[in-house]
């Protein structure tokens, strides 16, 4: 028999006490996790939102997108960006600057002089002539699914498109077409 004078826990104490903090622990786990992502995914989409303006704003004064370098790295028309707290230096996920020369074809005008004999059959169709473009990029490297598909979501009405661990924003400006010569 246990005397009811005594000061302190008992065994019985504990345990209704820990697993009540138990319990505790179990309910608030989902909002605190879901809390971490929902910051996760704030901080991703303000990197690439900072990438994609520093970007234009570079292209918008130079004419050319920022140079490529691998990920992790920012281009050196974006150093302001490359600071160890900065978009470039996250542990979560990779950012990286990227652009591609597209090549397009466009008809070419009817109003051609053809030498004689030289002419195309009517029948062939336009004439194309490739036009040369290129198309930048802001692409974040993660092993984290959820973040891909919150980033597909959230940039839903741009063009990007997740490939394996990656997902790419393809900005919807072009630099200037070069067309090559006949």
């Amino acid at each position: 028999m246990i005397p009811r004078d005594r000061a302190g826990a008992t065994p019985g104490d504990v345990m209704i006490f820990l697993a009540t903090l138990s319990l505790a622990v179990a309910l608030l786990y989902p909002a605190w996790s879901g809390r971490e992502l929902r910051g996760l995914v704030e901080r991703a989409v303000a990197d690439v939102e900072a990438v994609a303006s520093a970007a234009h704003s570079t292209r918008a004064a130079s004419g050319a997108w920022p140079t490529q370098v691998a990920p992790g790295r920012a281009p050196a028309e974006l150093l302001g960006l490359s600071q160890a707290d900065g978009p470039f230096g996250r542990a979560e996920y990779t950012l990286e600057w990227t652009s591609w020369s597209v090549v397009d074809s466009v008809e070419v005008p009817d109003d051609i002089i053809y030498a004689p004999g030289d002419a195309p059959p009517p029948t062939a169709g336009p004439v194309l002539q490739p036009v040369v473009r290129t198309v930048g990029g802001v692409a974040v490297h993660t092993g984290n699914p959820t973040l891909l598909a919150e980033l597909a979501e959230r940039f839903a009405p741009q063009t990007s498109f997740v490939l394996d661990t990656t997902w790419v924003l393809l900005l919807p400006e072009r630099g200037t077409a070069r067309t090559r010569a006949p």
